[in-house]
């Protein structure tokens, strides 16, 4: 059996998260529309026998774009944590959002994040789930590009 495991600063994943179902979002208030995601990846996990991660974004990317207005946060994220750990997800991976990262490619979004850090074996996201440079990847180029089945 895993234990809950919240990273929040991108350090080395316990073997055991290896090879899981990724829930990417921002989550920031884990409401009706998040938890079809989750769900989601709850069920496909459960189906592969696989442990469930869930990655999101700290601070919140439109904060870092209009710090002026900063997002309200329904959940903060040690509350989002507990609240995904109640779900029975495996891990919080809590990636650092900045410009430069968000300046990255969707390519190197893939690469670097989700095969040689977290070698994820399923992606789950929302429709409207955009990343890299200028919101350059979604869901139909993951299906492209990822060695990885992926769930909108």
């Amino acid at each position: 059996m895993t234990v809950f495991h919240r990273n929040e600063n991108r350090g080395e994943l316990p073997e055991s998260l290896e090879g899981g179902v990724l829930a990417i979002g921002n989550f920031d208030g884990v409401h009706r529309g998040h938890q079809a995601v989750l769900s989601r990846a709850m069920e496909i996990a459960g189906a592969d026998g696989a442990p469930t991660l869930a990655l999101t974004f700290e601070p919140h990317p439109r904060t870092v774009f209009n710090p002026d207005k900063p997002v309200f946060r329904l959940t903060p994220a040690p509350l989002k944590a507990r609240l995904l750990e109640a779900m029975g997800f495996n891990a919080v991976l809590e990636y650092p959002f900045d410009r430069a990262f968000s300046g990255r490619s969707a390519e190197e979004f893939i690469q670097s994040i989700l095969k040689d850090w977290i070698g994820v074996r399923h992606v789950v996201t929302g429709f409207d789930f955009h990343f890299g440079k200028g919101r350059e990847g979604g869901p139909a180029f993951l299906l492209k590009r990822a060695d990885a089945t992926v769930s909108a």
